[in-house]
């Protein structure tokens, strides 16, 4: 993997609200070790083929699941083509992957850091916000 040790550089601007530059940034998939926890629902869509490639489960109580971290990224990224960073589980990918939308806190912290920091909490845009950002 050549980029266990590359620090993305920070990114300016607002995202495409759609998703469109998602792929070409990358950051928020850019993180420490043990930030995105799965919940049960997360384990039943990935299945168990998924989960014992991607997943690593922490058996200190809470006994909380987390997906794999090859150096300061996820290991579900998919690091094959320089510049680029589809997701190898997206279709089935960890609700806290879900929350992190183009625009959310999470996401603008991302490009503003290079990576996806700790000082923002998991958690959806209000209804009101999405529309209005849309």
């Amino acid at each position: 993997m050549a980029d266990r040790g590359v620090i993305l550089q920070p990114l300016a601007g607002a995202p495409d609200p759609d998703g469109a530059d998602c792929v070409a940034c990358g950051r928020c998939c850019h993180h420490s070790p043990r930030t995105v926890h799965l919940l049960e629902s997360d384990d039943t869509r990935m299945g168990k083929k998924l989960l014992a490639v991607y997943t690593e489960e922490d058996h200190t109580p809470p006994g909380w699941r987390f997906m794999k971290n090859s150096g300061n990224r996820c290991g579900a990224l998919d690091v094959s083509k320089p510049g680029l960073f589809p997701c190898a589980v997206y279709s089935v990918r960890p609700e806290d992957c879900r929350i992190v939308e183009p625009g959310s806190p999470c996401c603008l912290e991302a490009r503003k850091l290079g990576h996806l920091g700790s000082s923002v909490e998991f958690q959806r845009m209000p209804a009101s916000t999405e529309k209005a950002s849309a």
